[in-house]
C-alpha cells in the first residue's frame, strides 16, 4: 500500500497544477469580470432601499414618561440608482423634535405628523433631487404621557383654630398621618414644615371635626389625611 505521506504529496502537486493551469486562470478571470459587470449594473440600475433614521427628543421634563415609549427611529424607503442609494446610506441624519410646547400639565398626548417628519429630512430625501420618497414608517408619531410621582408620609400634630378665648378644644387623636404626592425630581425639596393640619372650633354640635390642611410648596400635588375626621372635647376655662 502506498504510504499516506506520498498520497498527500501527490494531492498537493495536482492541486498546484490545476490552480496554475490555463483553464483555472481563465475561470478566475471570468469570475472577476462577471463580478465587475454585476457591480456596475447594480450601482447604475434603479432600485429601492430602506434607511433607518434615528430620532432624538428634547423638551421632556424628567418626571414625564411615555407609555408606550416613543419610537426611536423611522424607516424611510427611497428609490434611486444604486450609486446614489449608497451615498444616502452613508450620511443618515438624526431627526430632532422639541416636545416642550406639546407637554402641558401632568398628562396628555403629543402628535407629530408626516409633514413635520419630512421637514426634518435633508432636501435630497424630500424629492428635490433624483431620489424618490416611497414611504415612511411610521407615517406619524403619537404618544401619551403622564408624570411620575412618589409619596412622602409625615405624622403631624393637629392645630386648633377659631377657639373662643374662654374655651379650649381637645382632639382625639391629637395628630394625624399626612401622605403627600410629590413629583419624583422634587422628592427632597419638601419637608413637614411645608404642611399644616388643623381643625376649626365647631360652629354646631358636630359629632366629629374635619381635619383641614394648608401646604406651602408648589411641588406638592395632593395631600391625604388619616384619619380625616377627629373626635373632640370642648372644655370651658375657669
Amino acid at each position: 500500500m502506498e504510504p499516506f505521506s506520498d498520497i498527500l504529496k501527490e494531492g498537493v502537486r495536482r492541486t498546484k497544477t490545476f490552480v496554475f493551469s490555463r483553464n483555472a486562470l481563465t475561470f478566475l478571470c471570468f469570475v472577476v469580470v462577471s463580478a465587475v459587470l454585476w457591480y456596475g449594473h447594480a450601482i447604475s440600475s434603479e432600485r429601492e432601499a430602506t434607511l433607518h433614521v434615528p430620532i432624538r427628543y428634547a423638551g421632556i421634563p424628567q418626571d414625564v414618561h411615555f407609555e408606550p415609549s416613543l419610537p426611536d427611529h423611522v424607516n424611510i424607503t427611497i428609490r434611486d440608482d444604486g450609486r446614489r442609494l449608497m451615498a444616502q446610506g452613508e450620511d443618515i441624519p438624526t431627526l430632532q423634535f422639541d416636545l416642550s410646547s406639546q407637554i402641558k400639565g401632568s398628562a396628555g398626548t403629543i402628535y407629530i405628523d408626516q409633514e413635520q417628519i419630512m421637514q426634518k429630512l435633508p432636501t435630497s430625501l424630500q424629492g428635490a433631487g433624483t431620489t424618490k420618497m416611497m414611504r415612511i414608517t411610521p407615517d406619524h408619531i403619537e404618544g401619551t404621557y403622564s408624570e411620575r410621582y412618589n409619596e412622602r408620609k409625615y405624622t403631624l400634630p393637629v392645630e386648633t383654630r377659631k377657639v373662643p378665648a374662654n374655651y379650649s378644644l381637645r382632639l382625639f387623636p391629637p395628630q394625624v398621618e399626612v401622605t403627600v404626592r410629590v413629583s419624583q425630581s422634587h422628592y427632597n425639596d419638601i419637608s413637614a414644615k411645608d404642611i399644616t393640619v388643623y381643625c376649626n372650633f365647631p360652629t354646631q354640635n358636630e359629632d366629629k371635626l374635619e381635619v383641614k390642611h394648608i401646604h406651602r410648596s408648589k411641588y406638592i400635588k395632593s395631600v391625604r389625611l388619616s384619619p380625616a375626621e377627629l373626635e373632640y372635647l370642648i372644655e370651658k376655662k375657669e
